[in-house]
């Protein structure tokens, strides 16, 4: 008896604990990608562990993630668990919108510090505060064809820099199955993570690239590239699996995932590859990925969080996931299990853990990390630098990256200036208001006329009504329309960045510093640059074959219409991705079919999208392509209104085709041309799609776009205030080109009518 009640003691308080939790509302977790569609497995077995708890889970893709956990932050309604990429974790504490869990971690018997790697715990702490738990983790390491390094001298892989050069320098000497020459390993051009690989083995920060360890690093990366033994342009596109079974790449450094689907693409090379810890100098380190889970601030659930967070940290747990998901444990002690025995690939990801770290846990890294990789795609593309000058290059890199880390703090400021502001516009518009009503009736009663006295009797009964018929479309407008045009615009005005977008008296008012820094933004000019040729060539282009394809299709004697206008449209109901899949495999450097026809033509190939000075031509193509059938329709619908009359008494007079295409079409179409002219110009002064699908804007910014550049700053950067910025450049630029248009309109379109 006394036993029993000694028990029922014990339990009161997980009873009342479990009570409170479940009187507070189920627990809200979300989780990304494949993750989010598993992690209710996981809900389920801590359901069972603590009856009257209920969880409910959401799986958000990856492409989505950021910007819905930024809007549900902003929005006050965060979960009260959520998976969080590491290098997402300092934004979201700049935010102020994570729990620190330092006091609970150091009491928790599954969650202690010392339970993580060390390179996957760093991930989580920002500023010296634990502001979560790693989940899972995956780390690089250095997949070999064993059979090829086995037959250049090497049984066993290369073990520091110097066996890593050797090994790829003898690699690149051998051919490929398939008669082609071969590189010794895949490195990427634009690739910092990659790159942090032999900073931080060389002892280097990656926040310092002036320092002599970190221009070492970059002097041994680099080589590889320039002694040819890693690809450049050449290896744009390329199939990896394809090119590691014929030797072509023998050597990529890549994650856990990598493993099986190797198994699956290449069954039939199976004991022919394998996997190893990376080469290194000081150290052999490799970069620590994966997610966390993280507490939201806002959540009312805050211990029940926490024992979840401390339920996925247990190590049977956490062996249990990666039967699941396959995803690398996060415990150094889930490593032990016996799972792991008959694993011995695997198992060199867990070696590798022990020696690994990840990128500074800072708000400006996505911003970092784009500079960095902006200033090795120079350097790589560019073989003519020489040390001078790559030092140079990093000396200025050092530079950005300090600027970049000062300007985006808060700054103490007043929004005094801005009231000042307000007031004399607010003032300038009633005195031009009231001016030009006093004209108005000036110039009425010197005409004689007079102003008849406003009677409200008479409004009503005539006006009232009609104006309350408007009032439903006005409201519609000024919601959707003119309040964010007017907020956008006080947002160019201000600092607005990731600082700031959760606290809103952090944002400063500065004026027009943005469109000052946009003036002197390189960047911005090379955007805007781009933007005008892919405009001033791509229209003709487009306007041209449409008119061509429609004036073709519109002839009498071609049959089968139907079938070609579906056939030549199709391409604008076509998403882009499936366009840019298509268009990547016909610009394959290797395999492509337009360097197919060159090399049958006895021309030289070309890397068409890797290139700096055919990449923009590149995408002019495709987007001629894509987007030609619908002007090519709008122009159909134009010749059918042209009378047949017209043709026949040209014909009669013997007139040519080109003189009736002359002087007949083109003033018959005169009004749709100006229409297809101004809606085509406006459509390719906004190109985003392409480059964004196709080349994010590389190689050295050749196919960045206004739009591009700004959604890098608003989405990517949060640098809200600038982007904001930058979009009422785009607005000015297509208000002259439409202005122009229309001045066009009322000269030379009306003459061709």
């Amino acid at each position: 008896m006394m036993r029993r009640r000694a028990l029922t003691l014990a339990a009161l308080p997980l009873a009342v604990w479990v009570g409170r939790a479940a009187a507070e509302g189920p627990l809200v977790v979300w989780a990304m990608g494949e993750e989010g569609k598993k992690i209710a497995q996981m809900a389920r077995r801590f359901e069972a562990l603590h009856p009257g708890v209920r969880i409910e889970t959401q799986a958000v893709p990856w492409e989505a993630a950021h910007a819905k956990l930024l809007t549900s932050v902003v929005g006050g309604i965060p979960p009260d668990v959520s998976q969080l990429g590491t290098t997402w974790m300092a934004e979201f504490a700049a935010m102020g919108a994570l729990e620190p869990v330092d006091a609970r971690a150091d009491g928790s018997a599954f969650a202690r510090r010392d339970a993580f790697f060390p390179g996957a715990l760093q991930t989580c702490l920002v500023d010296g505060v634990l502001y979560g738990l790693p989940w899972y983790v995956d780390t690089r390491v250095l997949f070999y064809r064993k059979d090829l390094l086995a037959e250049v001298g090497f049984p066993n892989p290369p073990k520091d820099w110097a066996e890593l050069r050797t090994a790829a320098r003898r690699l690149a000497e051998q051919r490929t199955s398939d008669g082609k020459k071969a590189y010794g390993i895949a490195l990427g051009a634009r690739s910092w993570n990659e790159l942090l690989l032999a900073v931080w083995q060389n002892g280097g920060d990656p926040l310092k690239p002036a320092s002599a360890e970190f221009a070492e690093a970059v002097d041994h990366y680099i080589g590889f590239f320039r002694e040819g033994l890693s690809p450049t342009k050449e290896a744009a596109d390329m199939n990896l699996f394809h090119a590691f079974k014929t030797g072509y790449l023998p050597m990529f450094i890549s994650g856990p995932w990598m493993v099986e689907l190797t198994r699956k693409e290449l069954p039939d090379m199976t004991g022919r590859w394998g996997v190893a810890v990376l080469p290194g100098k000081k150290t052999r380190t490799s970069f620590v990925g994966g997610s966390n889970l993280v507490i939201f601030k806002e959540s009312k659930n805050k211990d029940l969080a926490w024992k979840f967070l401390e339920f996925m940290s247990e190590p049977a747990n956490q062996v249990e996931w990666m039967r699941i998901t396959t995803d690398l444990p996060s415990t150094t002690k889930a490593w032990q299990d016996p799972y792991f025995a008959d694993k011995p690939l695997i198992r060199v990801f867990g070696q590798q853990m022990f020696d690994t770290a990840s990128p500074p846990t800072i708000p400006e890294w996505e911003q970092v990390a784009n500079a960095i990789d902006d200033a090795m795609e120079k350097i790589v593309l560019d073989p003519a630098l020489g040390e001078k000058d790559i030092a140079a290059s990093l000396a200025d890199l050092q530079a950005r990256i300090l600027k970049l880390q000062t300007d985006s703090h808060w700054k103490p400021g007043t929004w005094r200036a801005f009231w000042w502001w307000f007031g004399a516009l607010a003032f300038l518009a009633v005195v031009g208001f009231g001016l030009r009503w006093f004209l108005k009736l000036r110039l009425h009663r010197l005409n004689g006329g007079e102003e008849p006295p406003f009677r409200w009797g008479d409004f009503r009964q005539r006006d009232l009504v009609g104006y309350l018929f408007t009032v439903p479309a006005l409201v519609l407008l000024v919601t959707f329309l003119f309040v964010p045009i007017a907020v956008s615009f006080l947002m160019s005005l201000t600092d607005l960045n990731i600082f700031s977008i959760n606290e809103w008296r952090k944002i400063q008012f500065i004026g027009i510093e943005n469109y000052a820094r946009i003036v002197q933004d390189p960047v911005f000019w090379r955007a805007l640059w781009n933007t005008l040729y892919f405009t001033g060539v791509g229209v003709p282009l487009t306007i041209g074959v449409s008119l061509l394809a429609a004036v073709a299709l519109n002839q009498k004697f071609i049959r089968g219409k139907r079938f070609y206008r579906i056939a030549l449209f199709s391409p604008q109901v076509t998403t882009i991705v499936a366009v840019a899949v298509v268009w990547r495999w016909m610009y394959n450097f290797e395999y492509g079919f337009l360097n197919w026809v060159l090399s049958t033509l006895g021309l030289g190939r070309l890397s068409w999208i890797a290139d700096p000075h055919t990449s923009l031509p590149s995408l002019i193509l495709m987007a001629v392509w894509k987007n030609f059938g619908y002007n090519m329709v709008i122009f159909l619908a134009g010749l059918q209104t042209i009378p047949e009359s017209q043709y026949e008494a040209a014909r009669i007079d013997g007139a040519s085709g080109w003189q009736s295409f002359r002087y007949i079409t083109i003033p018959g179409l005169a009004p749709t041309l100006l229409f297809v002219l101004i809606m085509t110009t406006i459509g390719y002064l906004q190109f985003f799609a392409e480059p964004y699908v196709m080349t994010k804007g590389g190689p050295l910014d050749s196919t960045m776009s206004i739009v591009l550049y700004m959604y890098n700053h608003g989405f990517r950067f949060f640098n809200l205030g600038y982007a904001s910025a930058i979009s009422y450049a785009l607005f000015g630029l297509i208000f002259a080109f439409t202005f122009v248009q229309m001045r066009l309109k009322k000269t030379g379109f009306e003459a061709l009518g």
